[in-house]
């Protein structure tokens, strides 16, 4: 298993097309709904990039015999009194990989990453139904409020958001 912060999505893109239609069509809450097309997530994943390229975010991604299996993006606020924080968005993990502590790992790499940066705040949201909530609050994240009905599901179904935050201590080591 290999964590990398990662400059450039272009020699990954095969692998994070598959990551997320994999993480879309098994009904994970990152703001799609299936099915994905490769064409839509193809899109998706140049978007990002533009934003990688433009420092506006950060990208993690775990790769395990060669392919990524996992991936996190850290959103950068280019607001002046919000230079010491970031958002934590679209923890993907592949099915295939679950549950063997990739999340956390990816998390782990998020602080790091921030801490370096000199980001001592984090924020995220997730689905408050969603497996991931209760490894945010085992790593210590706070929640500080429930939105009820802020996501929807394929089936149309409401579902209710948490939105967590934590704060960390920042380091002068490079993340690489």
């Amino acid at each position: 298993m290999e964590l990398l912060k990662v400059d450039n999505l272009n020699p990954y893109l095969d692998d994070l097309i598959e990551l997320l239609c994999d993480a879309v069509d098994s009904g994970a809450p990152i703001g799609f709904l299936p099915p994905m097309s490769d064409a839509e997530a193809k899109s998706y994943w140049q978007s990002v990039n533009d934003d990688l390229q433009a420092n506006a975010r950060q990208v993690l991604l775990v790769r395990e015999d060669d392919k990524v299996v996992g991936s996190v993006q850290i959103g950068m606020s280019p607001k002046a009194n919000a230079l010491h924080r970031c958002d934590v968005e679209k923890l993907m993990v592949h099915t295939d990989v679950r549950e063997n502590g990739l999340g956390s790992i990816l998390m782990q790499g998020v602080e790091r990453v921030a801490a370096a940066m000199q980001r001592h705040l984090l924020i995220l949201e997730v689905r408050s139904d969603d497996i991931a909530h209760d490894m945010y609050v085992n790593m210590g994240y706070i929640a500080f409020g429930e939105v009820p009905g802020y996501t929807r599901s394929a089936n149309g179904m409401l579902h209710n958001a948490t939105f967590f935050y934590k704060e960390i201590e920042t380091t002068h080591e490079v993340f690489s």
